[in-house]
């Protein structure tokens, strides 16, 4: 019985460590289907490098590709200069512990657990040749599996859901 207790608590904080937010800043009255180009420009891992679950080359290799495929699935297509759109990010993670109540299981079971996680952020812009932020992607995710992959594919689906933003039309009358 107590295995079991045990099993679910540490279930349910895996399923909590998993949590995630996704803020997404643009302006929703511009038209953004005039965007047909992107070039990729500034990038910067925030990681410590003793704590990178990949190398920096592999990193930026699967989030350049990650960008590239959410992108041109929006109708973008990439160039090496003279972009329409200039696309930087910002990706690291942190160690994190948190403490959360796991009740009365038993009478050996601490009242709080202590859970360590890695705490990721990736923040993704988008502007134009002026400087100005078109699109921003604001991601802060917890997770405790090291499939960065899958978690960067997320982000950028979610991110760019949206993308490009054709505002809708009033009807006149």
């Amino acid at each position: 019985m107590m295995k079991f207790f045990a099993s679910l608590v540490l279930s349910l904080s895996a399923v909590s460590l998993s949590a995630q937010t996704i803020q997404v800043e643009y302006n929703k009255n511009k038209d953004m289907s005039a965007y047909k180009t992107y070039q990729m420009g500034e990038a910067e891992i925030i990681t410590p490098e003793d704590k990178r679950l990949l190398e920096e080359a592999k990193t930026r290799e699967v989030v350049n590709r990650s960008i590239e495929l959410e992108l041109k699935g929006r109708g973008l297509q990439r160039v090496d200069s003279a972009g329409q759109l200039v696309v930087s990010y910002i990706i690291g993670s942190m160690q994190r512990s948190s403490v959360f109540d796991a009740g009365r299981l038993g009478s050996n079971t601490p009242p709080a657990v202590m859970q360590d996680y890695s705490e990721g952020n990736f923040i993704i812009d988008l502007n134009d040749r002026s400087g100005n932020l078109i699109w921003r992607v604001n991601a802060v995710t917890t997770f405790t599996t090291s499939n960065l992959e899958a978690q960067i594919d997320q982000v950028l689906s979610k991110g760019f859901k949206k993308f490009p933003n054709i505002p809708k039309t009033k009807k006149k009358k």
